[in-house]
């Protein structure tokens, strides 16, 4: 979990100053140590909190994963703004639901497939080592899978 709680840090990194703090203050205490990636569980659960309410219209017009994804696309290409928030707090929200569930129901190719798709928000925010050693871990992961 350690690898998670790291990733929520990043997520806090690549949001700073975007206004996800002030939301979150309004509703949380802690907020400073949460966008750090302190006190995993509180701080995942806080964030999924902020993206299903993010999402609240978006979610009852849309059916499949596959339409979310088309429609957050599509908002993201019309706003800067709104590509900030998709690609550094609601994608990256979705990759821990899908690390947990992973970890939770002991699915390795799951596993690594999420592991994958968060080394580049540890690169963009600045987690090298995080980064870094989670690329060799997902390497030598996938040599020992396949």
């Amino acid at each position: 979990m350690h690898f998670l709680t790291s990733f929520v840090g990043a997520v806090g990194s690549l949001m700073s100053n975007s206004g996800l703090e002030d939301i979150m203050k309004a509703a949380f205490g802690g907020v400073t140590k949460m966008l750090t990636g302190k006190n995993y569980p509180p701080n995942t659960r806080a964030l999924r909190l902020v993206v299903e309410e993010a999402l609240r219209d978006t979610l009852s017009s849309v059916s499949s994963y596959q339409e979310l994804f088309d429609e957050l696309s599509m908002k993201a290409e019309a706003s800067r703004t709104t590509k900030q928030w998709v690609n550094n707090l609601i994608l990256p929200v979705f990759l821990m639901m899908i690390f947990v569930r992973a970890e939770r129901e002991s699915d390795w190719a799951l596993h690594l497939w999420a592991v994958k798709e968060m080394i580049p928000y540890f690169f963009a925010s600045g987690h090298i080592n995080y980064a870094r050693y989670g690329l060799v871990y997902f390497r030598s992961m996938e040599k020992m899978n396949g």
